[in-house]
């Protein structure tokens, strides 16, 4: 639908400004299938874990490190097909490096709410409470990414949001690996000039590249980290 939409934009104002929007809608289809599907069904293998672990069958991170080994590839697949398909529909800048480092930033940002996805349905009691919690904290995170507001520009209150959000990043990332360099005649007149004006309308800089992907590793660290030390908790108590 999105390649339908904005299918082989020219760079106008106006075409420029929809290949960001389609950038940032990837990085939200990529967030949202992805979190709500572990949400759906994680919580349920709870009752068959504090049972079997318990009955001295296999240790908790045995089964934490199995499931989130079982989500890279379920969980990145589709999501890479996706982005294939919408590169070249779309019109995105389809150089080999620029399509390697969309691969790779995509793959951090479904990467980044997978963890998000299982940090959440193990810190939570129960599936309606984690679904109740993904919403308001998902709208939070996808407002302050970029797209909706200037990130330059929010109000103190609700800036410090936007270091928590791996919208930001991943559209930062893409939008920067994006306007490096353009396809066809308009490379001609594209230079970094070019690229930081367009950057400039979400206060992205450029020479954040490399730490909006690392900030995203880290997330996911700390994503796992924090559903392993819950999910530890709750089975612990259950006995």
């Amino acid at each position: 639908m999105l390649s339908i939409l904005v299918f082989v934009t020219p760079l106008t104002r106006v075409g420029i400004g929809n290949l960001n929007g389609a950038l940032f809608y990837i990085v939200g289809e990529l967030t949202y299938s992805t979190l709500f599907g572990i949400l759906t069904c994680l919580p349920g293998d709870y009752p068959l874990v504090v049972r079997e672990y318990h009955d001295g069958i296999y240790y908790i991170f045995s089964y934490y490190l199995a499931r989130i080994l079982s989500y890279i590839p379920l969980f990145s697949i589709d999501g890479l097909l996706m982005l294939y398909v919408c590169y070249w529909m779309v019109g995105f800048s389809s150089s080999v490096s620029q399509v390697l480092f969309a691969t790779l930033i995509a793959f951090l940002v479904e990467q980044s709410s997978s963890a998000f996805g299982v940090m959440l349905a193990c810190i939570s009691p129960s599936f309606p409470i984690a679904a109740s919690l993904a919403g308001p904290l998902l709208t939070l995170l996808s407002l302050t990414g970029g797209l909706f507001a200037n990130v330059g520009s929010l109000p103190p209150y609700v800036s410090w949001i936007q270091y928590l959000s791996w919208f930001r990043y991943g559209f930062e990332a893409l939008a920067i690996n994006q306007w490096s360099e353009v396809n066809g005649a308009n490379s001609t007149f594209w230079n970094d000039q070019r690229r930081d004006e367009v950057l400039a309308q979400f206060s992205f800089k450029a020479d954040r590249f490399f730490l909006d992907q690392l900030l995203m590793v880290a997330f996911i660290f700390a994503f796992y980290t924090i559903g392993y030390m819950g999910l530890w908790i709750r089975v612990y108590k259950s006995r």
